[in-house]
């Protein structure tokens, strides 16, 4: 490896390492939490404010169940909050904090009459305002690491070739063999539009997923 290469390396490392640097805990300086939800995740996380710049402390995320991810938009923030506030709360008492969000309802969450609130949300607020009542609005673009660690990991796109998938499905022993003597996995067809294939899918998860035989793996 050439210096060049060498040094440009080092670099990416040094890079890596400092996106992700987590601070320690200072009891003098202002602290925040910035949380999100998603359709399917919330995530937040906790910063302190030091040498005019926001530090990283740590971070929370965790997948909704399929009871929460019924709830509408308003309630999945106030979800996040309340699970960032219960995760971080050994940092969070005795001290004064800031909970950002990119979801404008939050923010007059404590100012706002409780007439139609439900039990849910009710007992939600409750828990956050014994430890802050300060919520406050930002934009989307400014709560990237929240919004982050809110989403599914986007999909790569792969090209596939179905029929060719098709006919080794059909064919191999191995997805025959699953189909023939069970398994925890749910095969069934699915059929492709574009193509009007149908193609055996994996449907024991909510998201369905395409059995790739083992010629297609790599």
């Amino acid at each position: 490896m050439t210096p060049t290469l060498l040094d440009a390396f080092n670099q990416c490392k040094k890079g890596l390492a400092d996106a992700t640097l987590l601070a320690h805990l200072d009891s003098q300086t202002e602290l925040s939490i910035q949380t999100d939800a998603s359709d399917t995740a919330i995530g937040a996380v906790l910063q302190q404010y030091e040498d005019s710049e926001w530090q990283l402390l740590a971070f929370f995320s965790t997948k909704l169940s399929p009871v929460q991810r019924k709830y509408s938009p308003y309630e999945r923030e106030i979800l996040a909050i309340y699970e960032a506030v219960k995760h971080f709360h050994y940092m969070l008492e005795a001290r004064t904090f800031v909970i950002i969000t990119d979801h404008k309802l939050p923010a007059f969450a404590f100012s706002s009459s409780r007439e139609n609130c439900s039990l849910r949300r009710f007992r939600y607020l409750n828990f956050i305002s014994q430890f802050s009542t300060d919520i406050r609005f930002v934009a989307g673009e400014d709560n990237v690491v929240a919004d982050t660690l809110s989403r599914v990991n986007a999909p790569i796109s792969v090209h596939l070739d179905y029929q060719s998938l098709v006919n080794a499905q059909e064919t191999k022993s191995m997805l025959q063999e699953l189909l023939k003597t069970g398994s925890t996995l749910k095969l069934t067809r699915v059929r492709m539009d574009e193509q009007n294939l149908q193609v055996y899918h994996d449907m024991s998860t909510h998201s369905p997923r395409t059995f790739i035989t083992l010629s297609f793996r790599r």
